[in-house]
């Protein structure tokens, strides 16, 4: 009896200090009905891509934010960081400097590397592939070689700093685009998936998603708002595939 009440008097006192010190109780990892419960530990998350993940007016909210309350759902509290630009690409603005903006190479320190991220999500691929001229073998604005050159770039350096990675694949092109946009698209589409797979990062295979989304519902509900970007639709079920993918890398880690 005395032995325990020894006991119970050290831990009473071990928790004392850590109050005192104002260090937390319980910072680790639990499990609590099939839920991650991190304590103190807040994620903090990098959303790096182009008009996709940039927040638009026509949106309630795009996948970025929706991910901090999908994932507090799961026992994770997270801080999403939206770096999403319209018309970014993977490479520099002298790649392709269709749009006078920083690209993915320029800002990839000030936009990605500064905050200081768990884990960034990266979603590049759709202007990158995108043929300017109206002719099916045209020039894409950055060649699928350097497109994989920059991705592979990224994802060394965040892993380097063992910071988590989590892939976007483009969603495909409907409406008015070409096939042949498609086509050139889904080459860049299978970079994604094989970086994914040499590096062992997340994967959301956005074009094998949305496409499987059109051929199975039955509701000739629209995912798009203009053949490319994701209406409201369109980024709930991007983010609940995203925060699942999130789950399962939070897992692994803590």
């Amino acid at each position: 009896m005395q032995k325990i009440t020894c006991i119970v008097l050290v831990l009473q006192c071990i928790i004392s200090f850590r109050l005192l010190a104002g260090l937390p109780v319980n910072s680790g990892k639990s499990v609590e009905d099939g839920k991650i419960i991190l304590g103190e530990k807040i994620l903090t998350i990098v959303a790096f891509g182009n008009s996709i993940t940039a927040t638009r007016n026509t949106i309630d909210q795009v996948f970025a934010q929706r991910l901090p309350s999908l994932l507090l759902a799961e026992g994770i509290e997270a801080k999403v960081i939206n770096s999403g630009l319209p018309g970014s690409h993977t490479g520099s603005i002298k790649d392709h400097n269709l749009f006078k903006i920083k690209h993915g190479m320029d800002r990839f320190e000030t936009d990605v590397l500064t905050h200081n991220p768990d884990l960034v999500i990266i979603g590049f691929g759709t202007n990158d592939a995108h043929i300017d001229e109206d002719i099916p073998d045209g020039k894409s604005r950055i060649p699928l070689k350097e497109y994989q050159r920059n991705l592979k770039f990224m994802i060394k350096e965040l892993q380097r700093r063992r910071i988590d990675v989590l892939l976007i694949a483009p969603n495909g092109l409907r409406g008015e685009y070409p096939e042949f946009q498609n086509v050139r698209l889904y080459q860049y589409v299978e970079v994604v998936k094989k970086l994914s797979k040499k590096y062992k990062t997340g994967l959301v295979d956005n074009f094998k998603f949305f496409s499987d989304y059109y051929e199975t519902d039955e509701s000739g509900e629209e995912l798009l708002l203009d053949g490319v970007h994701p209406n409201d639709k369109g980024h709930a079920l991007m983010a609940g595939e995203i925060s699942q993918e999130i789950v399962k890398i939070t897992r692994i880690k803590y």
